[in-house]
């Protein structure tokens, strides 16, 4: 019986050990290479454009704080757009996450009267969280942007 416990307790404890000893790859993504690689990789319909930094705060609402590197390219006339932000840290990036879900569901709602025909593109974009990143792509063409996006992640 004593051998059995022991035997037990030795497992449990190798069991433990190992996995300890699993832990999450970090990812670390060059924002600007990312999002320059999508916009000169994917056909827009539009000519997207690099936003100022006022404008790109004021529209997603975020804290300057939260942000170490962004880059975001948007339409002028159409709701493509490709955002590649590194947050400082997990909380923050959860933060930047809803921001950009919140961004998407205003943008669904201006496009609905404005130009419904560009909120399918806003409901099924490629939106990812991953690790202190938070990427969108709003585009016609989600394989290509998948594809990209997962050259830099993977």
């Amino acid at each position: 019986m004593k051998k059995l416990f022991g035997m037990l307790a030795v497992l449990a404890l190798m069991a433990a050990v190992f996995s300890g000893c699993q832990t999450k790859k970090e990812v670390s993504i060059d924002v600007n290479a990312l999002a320059d690689d999508l916009k000169n990789s994917i056909n827009f319909v539009d000519e997207l454009s690099e936003s100022k930094d006022k404008a790109f705060f004021t529209v997603y609402g975020l804290d300057e704080s939260d942000i170490k590197v962004k880059k975001n390219y948007v339409g002028s006339a159409t709701s493509e757009e490709i955002t590649v932000i590194e947050a400082v840290d997990e909380k923050a990036a959860q933060r930047v996450n809803d921001a950009v879900e919140a961004h998407l569901a205003d943008y669904i709602e201006q496009f609905e009267d404005y130009a419904p025909d560009q909120v399918p593109k806003l409901r099924d974009p490629i939106f990812e969280k991953i690790g202190k990143y938070v990427i969108l792509c709003v585009s016609d063409d989600n394989e290509t942007a998948k594809k990209i996006i997962d050259k830099y992640t993977k």
